[in-house]
């Protein structure tokens, strides 16, 4: 009879998706957007993505912006890596005990919660944005189709970074062994792709674009940051990463996400509000 937990873990990540799809779309349809614009700004129709050449172009130069922005970083900037590579740090000093606590706490609610909130890491969370762009083609609404583009590229580029990020490190996953600092060299030994966990860079990716897309509304934040969090513990549960890798991806998919949002206001020079 273990086929009735699972059908029910597949229906509630069904209905997690919809409901976040369904709010998104809605709020992107209702939302009254106020532009503050400067004297030599833009035209505001500008304001709206389309799916063209100069779009994914401008991705690719959002992309290598990003890679470079370390270049350019302020002292407020190394501050906050500092802080993230303090708390990485810390957490690798007790990874192996942090693994064993998750291992051997485990029960079928908790398992259900790990199984509804992991696949936002994964399969729904890069379907969201390219849905709501569909969506937005569907209803002929160029705000929706906004959207989903910025969305999609944020999370394209967070996912490129992953991935490189993934090769060059090479650490070996926790289920295959109880070490955690068993490393390879760059670009060797497939498995060894650990660092940073991908679920949690997509699933904080995620959750950013969000709070960026509607900051007026004030609970979502909290809401999606929640959201990705657990998905990013999901991945120490299931003894898929070690809370390190977790830890690099969240910040991964954070503030590469803020990066990209932050490349495309000064790019238009337009302030959205929501209201």
């Amino acid at each position: 009879m273990n086929f009735i937990p699972s059908i029910k873990s597949s229906l509630l990540r069904r209905l997690c998706c919809f409901l976040l799809f369904s709010y998104t779309t809605y709020i992107s349809a209702t939302a009254q957007t106020d532009t503050i614009i400067s004297s030599d700004s833009l035209p505001i129709s500008q304001r709206y993505e389309t799916l063209n050449k100069e779009f994914i172009i401008d991705g690719f130069k959002d992309g290598l912006d990003v890679v470079k922005k370390p270049l350019h970083w302020q002292k407020q900037d190394w501050i906050r890596l500092s802080a993230v590579m303090g708390g990485v740090g810390t957490l690798m000093i007790f990874d192996k005990q942090i693994k064993s606590v998750f291992l051997h706490n485990q029960n079928n609610f908790t398992n259900s919660v790990a199984n509804v909130v992991e696949p936002v890491g994964d399969f729904y969370g890069l379907l969201i944005f390219p849905v709501v762009y569909t969506s937005g083609l569907i209803t002929q609404n160029k705000h929706i189709e906004s959207i989903g583009l910025r969305g999609s590229k944020a999370m394209a580029i967070t996912s490129v970074i992953t991935l490189v990020s993934k090769n060059i490190i090479r650490r070996q996953r926790p289920d295959a062994t109880n070490n955690p600092y068993n490393y390879a060299l760059p670009f060797s030994k497939n498995k060894y792709t650990s660092t940073p966990s991908a679920h949690s860079a997509i699933a904080f990716t995620l959750a950013t674009a969000l709070a960026e897309e509607f900051p007026k509304e004030k609970w979502l934040a909290p809401v999606a940051y929640s959201i990705a969090s657990l998905t990013a513990v999901s991945r120490i549960y299931h003894n898929r990463h070690w809370a390190s890798d977790v830890l690099i991806g969240a910040a991964l998919g954070h503030f590469v996400t803020k990066a990209v949002y932050a490349a495309g206001n000064k790019k238009h020079r337009i302030l959205p509000t929501f209201r």
